[in-house]
């Protein structure tokens, strides 16, 4: 039986249209809501014992608002003092005014990463949490800003240009129970072996982002546990998200950031006013892009950091456009990121030396 010309295409069309509607689906479902193809994460005792035995390489905190997060910032300026002949003095000044004018970042000599794939960790132990309602869409705004011209800022960093170097990848969820809060690092890098042993992917080419749900607190390992992203203990409330390194015996080199409920009363959080997406959305993104651009140019806190000006020492290219607006809020700018209108934070261009929202501006 033959088809007519104008049935032909009235079939065409809606064909296509099947397709696409199929593909926007398929989309939604990969960035916004759990599925059946994401690894379910238990952690075992031999993935404790890995962590234990594993080399904390480096961790680099966005720090809070809060006096425990000037102290912990003094804390870091006066470690670096075997590095800086001037580091005595900047640890005395350091995290006085985060409003600085920022400076150029300097390289250290170590790694950075060219190409990379995100893989979303999500800590959902009652299975209370959508992604929506607990994080907003962190791996749609992975995937955008892997497209987008901001990601070309870090071209200068890691000395390569050319797209699609930053790339989204599995998601992975832990469902069953957690320590009791606040976890450890010990506890943070157990889970991420976890999951690297799934996966099987890490080295520089691989990132892993660990989202906390809300009610989770979480502190650094001795002698640094007083050090925590704590918004019901202000004594210890130093830090809303940190990026690190480790090191395990089995699986080798691995990059993560730690990123804790960032929504409103987190202290964490960004301003509602004029937030284009939500203010989950947006505060949640705003922390994830800090921590990825640092993870990009200085995954092991030796390549590009600022060792030059007292009061910035140590600050990573996130840290030195990280201000606060008269609101007493981050006030971040609002620009498209892949055709996409986000409100995050610039991020420091030596080539421009001043924070920016791409290569050209």
């Amino acid at each position: 039986m033959s088809i007519s010309q104008p049935r032909l295409q009235q079939f065409l069309i809606l064909a296509v249209v099947i397709a696409l509607s199929t593909m926007a689906v398929h989309g939604q479902s990969k960035t916004s809501s759990f599925g059946d193809t994401d690894l379910n994460i238990t952690v075992s005792d031999a993935d404790r014992s890995s962590a234990a035995d594993a080399l904390r390489d480096y961790k680099h905190p966005v720090y809070a608002r809060t006096p425990a997060g000037t102290a912990a910032r003094k804390n870091e300026a006066a470690s670096r003092q075997s590095i800086s002949a001037s580091a005595t003095a900047a640890a005395a000044i350091a995290g006085d005014d985060f409003t600085q004018n920022p400076g150029d970042v300097a390289y250290q000599g170590g790694p950075t990463v060219q190409y990379a794939v995100s893989h979303a960790v999500y800590l959902n132990p009652g299975r209370e949490c959508t992604i929506a309602t607990c994080w907003g869409n962190p791996e749609r705004f992975l995937e955008k800003v892997g497209d987008s011209d901001f990601i070309h800022i870090l071209d200068q960093y890691v000395g390569l240009q050319g797209g699609r170097r930053y790339t989204l990848g599995d998601r992975a969820v832990l469902k069953g129970a957690l320590p009791a809060t606040p976890l450890s690092q010990s506890d943070l890098i157990a889970i991420l072996h976890s999951v690297v042993a799934r996966t099987g992917a890490g080295g520089y080419g691989n990132i892993y982002h660990l989202f906390l749900p809300p009610g989770v607190d979480t502190c650094f390992d001795a002698p640094d546990n007083n050090e925590c992203y704590s918004p019901d203990n202000p004594a210890t409330f130093a830090f809303c998200a940190y990026h690190g390194s480790v090191t395990y015996s089995d699986l080798g080199h691995v990059l993560f950031t730690v990123e804790p409920w960032q929504g409103p009363t987190s202290g964490c959080e960004d301003s509602p006013v004029g937030a284009p997406n939500s203010q989950l959305i947006d505060s949640t993104d705003d922390t994830l892009s800090h921590e990825l651009f640092e993870t990009i140019s200085d995954p092991d806190g030796t390549a590009w950091w600022n060792s030059a000006d007292l009061s910035l020492l140590g600050n990573e290219m996130a840290d030195e456009c990280l201000f606060i607006g008269p609101d007493n809020y981050f006030s971040e700018p609002t620009f498209p990121v892949d055709g996409h209108l986000f409100r995050v934070q610039s991020e420091y261009s030596n080539d421009k030396h001043a924070c920016a929202i791409s290569p050209r501006n």
